[in-house]
């Protein structure tokens, strides 16, 4: 059972970490982020430890039998420990989780060290794969230490599940609250595997075994450790949908403004921004999405400056009757007839023509109101969208010129 199941749940803290190491550069400050790559690293080397040809190829290179046990046991308290962490600095002040989590490391350490001596003090044997604990359970020393190992990992599960319930309560966000949940859940599964280890140190005191309760504890602990690395993923993988979803908008805003940018463009092509001289670092940043999208909004707002004088009030009025008719109205109105100032003062200004200072106006959507940077984009793509694919003057416009 445990070579079919951790094998699993071996994959699914890789990719978790995988996921999680994205971000890190990002919030290398935040505590709690690395905490959490940390738990991923710390699960997927446990269960790495844990399978058979590892376990077999750690006893040959490093000469010392069986020492999968607690190096795979050493990491499960660590990242019971990195957990904590995690919970302390999402639910405390920075001050007081730096202080509760010194604790929880210095207990997860304290614990490992443990582990390690006692885990000495064991008789040799022969490598012990697939019924370590069975083998054992009879030893003194070895119920010690598992008494030890059982005790911090019930505790620590304990501590995780009661901790994620009441954040969960008290958070805001669905998905933080979603996925605390399930970290709940999954602790409270593990529990039946510390149930059966509980089982084992006393039925080793009265000369029994539970062989047949080695699959469910099995079972126990890897469904609820994949519980538990799927609950702490759903915040994340909810916040990186959320960028990549923003990120596709703001590709399909760049594309979407490049009719009203070619508009400009073509009469007025001093309002490409240069960037020859920018060195090759910021170079780099320039192909950003982001940057590149700013960029064209900006360019755009200076292309609306050039032609600002050449917006003749005849032109709103004829644009703003025709829309009307059309039946358009609020901000779809004001976005038709900017587009329609846009293309008539392009001409005019290609022409040399510009109104007198009695017939000068603002373009229609110049009081709309944009708060938020994308607020801007938007108004600007409302414009495009009224835009041909190729700048041309709108025929009801040349009838009001002529």
């Amino acid at each position: 059972m445990k070579d079919l199941l951790h094998p699993i749940s071996l994959v699914v803290a890789t990719l978790g970490f995988l996921c999680l190491l994205r971000d890190v550069p990002a919030r290398r400050r935040d505590p709690a982020s690395t905490a959490l790559a940390a738990v991923f690293l710390l699960s997927g080397l446990s269960f790495l430890f844990s399978i058979t040809p590892m376990w077999n190829y750690l006893d040959r290179v490093l000469g010392t039998v069986n020492l999968s046990v607690p190096l795979a046991q050493g990491c499960v308290v660590a990242l019971l420990a990195c957990q904590q962490v995690v919970l302390t600095y999402w639910g405390s002040s920075p001050d007081v989780a730096r202080r509760r989590s010194r604790r929880w490391l210095g207990a997860g350490f304290a614990v490992i060290a443990g582990l390690l001596v006692l885990f000495a003090l064991l008789t040799p044997s022969a490598p012990r794969p697939i019924d370590f604990t069975l083998y054992y359970a009879h030893d003194g020393w070895y119920a010690a230490y598992l008494t030890l190992y059982v005790t911090a990992y019930t505790i620590g599960e304990l501590f995780l599940a009661r901790a994620c319930w009441r954040l969960a309560r008290r958070s805001t966000r669905g998905s933080v609250r979603v996925g605390l949940r399930i970290v709940a859940l999954g602790a409270t599964v593990t529990l039946g595997y510390s149930a059966v280890r509980i089982g084992n140190v006393i039925a080793g005191a009265f000369d029994t075994s539970l062989a047949d309760w080695e699959g469910f504890a099995w079972t126990c602990g890897d469904v609820g450790a994949m519980l538990t690395l799927i609950g702490w993923l759903v915040p994340t993988i909810s916040d990186q949908a959320q960028s990549v979803q923003y990120r596709i908008k703001q590709y399909r805003c760049y594309y979407g403004l490049r009719p009203l940018w070619l508009a400009f463009y073509s009469e007025a092509p001093e309002i490409e921004l240069p960037i020859d001289r920018v060195d090759r670092a910021q170079r780099r940043r320039f192909r950003r999405i982001s940057i590149r999208l700013y960029r064209r909004a900006v360019e755009i707002r200076d292309g609306r400056f050039v032609i600002r004088r050449y917006l003749d009030a005849a032109v709103r009025e004829a644009s703003e009757a025709h829309h009307r008719a059309r039946g358009l109205h609020g901000q779809d109105l004001s976005a038709a007839v900017t587009a329609d100032q846009i293309l008539a003062g392009i001409a005019a200004r290609a022409e040399g023509t510009r109104p007198e200072p009695d017939q000068l106006t603002e373009f229609a959507d110049s009081e709309r109101q944009t708060s938020r940077p994308m607020d801007d984009i938007d108004a600007l793509l409302d414009v495009a969208r009224h835009l041909p694919r190729q700048p041309a003057r709108a025929p009801h416009l040349e009838r009001v010129s002529a």
